[in-house]
């Protein structure tokens, strides 16, 4: 063993380092990121997703991964703020501040069913009626 350890011990650390990544990598994948109290990773995505839009489609391969990057780190504070926050024991476990029940947005009906209808005709429009159709629906 201690042969192998000698011999392997860069690769060891790379595949070490590579496999804490993919673990971080599932639970930032599997952890809700549209909160409507902008809990847990919520605020990283949002930002990413502005610096993102921002740049609009001329954005560079190197700008686009810097801001992923950045959007990574910002999801490892999280995760270190909820391993402080239990050694506090201020949470009960360490991912409870990033694995919640989410709260999503409410819409109230009266202001959903305008969109509701528009979804409606857009869908009609794909199929096989025209505009005409629907205009005739009107009368």
């Amino acid at each position: 063993m201690g042969k192998a350890l000698k011999e392997y011990w860069f690769g060891i650390l790379l595949l070490t380092a590579a496999l804490l990544f993919l673990i971080f990598a599932a639970i930032v994948a599997a952890a809700p990121h549209d909160d409507a109290k902008m809990r847990g990773f919520t605020p990283c995505t949002y930002r990413l997703a502005q610096e993102l839009s921002l740049q609009g489609a001329g954005r560079r391969i190197w700008g686009v991964l810097g801001a992923v990057g950045e959007s990574y780190v910002c999801y490892a504070g999280i995760v270190a703020d909820g391993v402080g926050l239990w050694l506090d024991g201020k949470q009960p476990a360490p991912w409870s501040n990033y694995f919640f029940e989410s709260e999503n947005f409410k819409i109230p009906p009266e202001l959903s069913e305008p969109f509701s209808e528009d979804l409606l005709k857009a869908n009609r429009l794909d199929g096989r009626e025209t505009s005409e159709d629907l205009w005739q629906e009107k009368k």
